[in-house]
């Protein structure tokens, strides 16, 4: 095992839960909760409600500590007219909470200190004091802590800081007067300062959505926004973020945006109707990627609930229409318009594949309780095979080898599978391009293939991916070994086990020499890391477009974590589960002990064995959707 860079992770949680026998620990991600959470059984549902903090009117008498605890309190809590009655009249005019650029969230809450007092005023010439002219009683109060994570109001964007950076205990300083015999801030930092129950409280995720560097495909990227926030408001922040590509892990040419640089958007919401005026030079591509853009990322995208019903894009003074409809609209909804191959999409009736023992690849399809429909031989590769992986259009299949993992690739129907250079390799992932991607396990090392530019050419050779701790010339690179990793359906994201312990997410970055050339390729990590060093996990699966599935191991226990850090649901089954697929809209297919396949149709639901109509079980190896 290589020598691993760690990330900066401030908050990791470990817990011994008995019902699963794991030791389990979370880290904050970048765009996810502020809770760290357990790995338990569950069935679902939310975490439970966050005690809510009232703030009370200032005191008779109270010190400059006890007006700025108080101060804190109150906007923590949103009461934005018990905060002003903390201010001194100059700043209860000036201060605006709405006008905060970052806000801070501490591990625990943050220190008040005791305040220091003015230094003397110094003697004026010829040794008098300037005692009629004094100013009045005044002092400094210092708050600090250590900072579990930083949030961007300018991008939504939740970062957390180097243990040994400047953020890592960032003091912030209240300037307090005397006014009318009683203690009031006179300069309040233009920061909002809270701990982590009281960021969970006043914050909630949604989606911003970005396409992939070829603008094929929609890309989920969850930002946080204040609870309290108007819909008008809220919408105009969220077309605000959508101009710019993402600040965090998603950044450095992982992700783009269709808004032109330099393009002046307005948005405007009336009785659910988002109205989107954009100005400048606008390509007619543009004008439906934007369109794509801003229905996925204000229409039900958000995991708050929407408050946005349709949308109607104004482009320098002209109704956008959709090209999808011959009719001209007045709004662009959900109904009437969508992307064309959006994040969300799936593709009904998905075939899985699996293999016999004696080297045939079957297709079929999964019905209700497990009943299994035609299942067509669609080649024969012969034995020794142990893993095979389809790609997403169909064309291409890879399979390991049993005992060396030596890495074959072949057109799926007809043609000879061809080996591949070097051997130890561990797992197998499509992308939607066809590009192959695949770890070397204790080599510590993730090669992609493009198998589209030709098997056996330059081209097609195994390139090395690198994995970095994240963006930026801060970002170290990861030596680990890499266990397992899963491209999501977008192309861009990619869930990986590191170590067999760690479930972590990253964006995928291409270099120079993209498509032919296929030179360079980069793989930078989020915060969000799940660790398990119990039973570990032996493999991980993209649900949908926001969720994966991990296969703990030895054991045979299923877990669901929605990548944007929200609440993970597990399922321990009664039998060995040797692999898991899923793909967005279809039944869950495991592989299970003597070749058997079992189905369900979501994680908590029930499982059946997949059988033919007379109840005759489907045998098949290392069942697959494409992918």
């Amino acid at each position: 095992m290589g020598s691993r860079v760690r990330r900066p992770l401030l908050a990791v949680l470990a817990v011994v839960t008995a019902a699963l026998a794991v030791t389990g620990c979370v880290s904050i991600p970048n765009a996810g909760p502020v809770l760290s959470y357990p790995v338990t059984e569950q069935t679902g549902g939310q975490n439970g409600q966050n005690l809510q903090f009232t703030g009370q009117l200032p005191g008779t008498d109270w010190t400059p500590q006890e007006i700025v605890r108080g101060f804190l309190i109150a906007t923590a809590a949103n009461q934005d007219q018990v905060a002003r009655e903390y201010l001194a009249p100059g700043e209860s005019t000036r201060w605006n909470p709405q006008q905060a650029t970052t806000t801070y969230v501490y591990k625990t809450s943050p220190n008040v200190l005791s305040p220091v007092p003015p230094q003397p005023t110094a003697p004026a010439p010829g040794g008098a004091t300037a005692k009629k002219s004094a100013p009045p009683p005044s002092a400094t109060v210092e708050v600090n802590g250590t900072i579990q994570a930083i949030l961007s109001t300018k991008d939504g964007t939740y970062a957390v800081p180097s243990a040994s950076g400047p953020n890592s205990s960032s003091p912030q300083y209240f300037s307090l007067v005397k006014t009318g015999g009683e203690w009031r801030i006179s300069l309040a930092p233009p920061v909002l300062l809270l701990t982590q129950t009281q960021f969970a409280d006043d914050y909630d995720l949604r989606n911003l959505y970005f396409f992939d560097p070829n603008y094929h495909y929609l890309v989920p990227d969850p930002v946080y926004v204040p609870l309290q926030a108007s819909a008008g408001l809220l919408t105009t922040r969220l077309v605000g973020y959508l101009q710019s590509p993402p600040g965090d892990w998603l950044a450095e040419g992982a992700t783009q945006t269709a808004f032109p640089s330099g393009a002046k958007v307005t948005a405007t919401l009336a009785e659910g109707l988002a109205t989107v005026n954009v100005t400048g030079a606008i390509s007619k591509a543009a004008r439906a990627q934007m369109a794509s853009q801003l229905l996925w990322t204000l229409v039900g995208s958000g995991q708050g609930g929407a408050q946005v019903t349709s949308v109607d894009l104004i482009v320098n003074g002209k109704q956008f229409e959709p090209a999808s409809t011959n009719n001209p609209v007045e709004t662009l909804s959900q109904a009437s318009y969508g992307p064309a191959t959006g994040a969300g999409a799936t593709a009904a009736g998905q075939l899985v594949y699996y293999l016999d023992g004696a080297g045939n690849v079957y297709s079929n399809s999964v019905g209700v309780a497990g009943v299994a429909g035609q299942q067509t031989r669609v080649t024969t590769i012969g034995p020794g095979y142990s893993q095979i992986a389809v790609s997403q259009d169909g064309k291409y299949l890879a399979a390991l080898a049993s005992g060396n993992g030596d890495l074959y690739i072949g057109p799926l129907h007809g043609g000879r599978l061809l080996k591949q250079p070097g051997s130890g390799y561990t797992t197998l992932s499509w992308d939607p391009t066809d590009n192959l991607w695949s770890s070397t396990g204790a080599n510590d090392q993730i090669f992609v293939i493009r198998a589209g530019a030709g098997l056996g050419s330059r081209q097609a050779r195994p390139i090395e991916a690198t994995v970095t701790s994240g963006a930026g010339p801060g970002s170290g690179v990861v030596s680990d070994e890499f266990t397992a990793l899963q491209i999501a359906p977008d192309g861009v994201r990619v869930a990986m086990i590191l170590d067999s312990d760690e479930l972590q997410f990253g964006a995928i970055v291409w270099g120079p020499g993209t498509g032919p050339g296929l030179e360079s390729v980069r793989i930078q990590l989020s915060f969000f890391n799940v660790s398990d060093f119990t039973s570990g996990f032996a493999g991980v699966t993209w649900y949908g477009a926001d969720n994966v599935i991990t296969l703990g191991g030895p054991g045979s226990t299923l877990t669901e974590y929605p990548v944007n850090g929200g609440t993970p649901t597990s399922q321990m089954l009664d039998q060995s589960v040797q692999s898991i697929t899923a793909s967005p809209g279809q039944a869950l297919i495991a592989g299970v002990a003597k070749g058997q396949m079992i189905e369900a149709s979501n994680l908590t639901g029930a499982w059946a064995t997949i059988a033919t109509g007379s109840g005759t079980p489907v045998k098949g190896i290392s069942p697959t959707y494409p992918g």
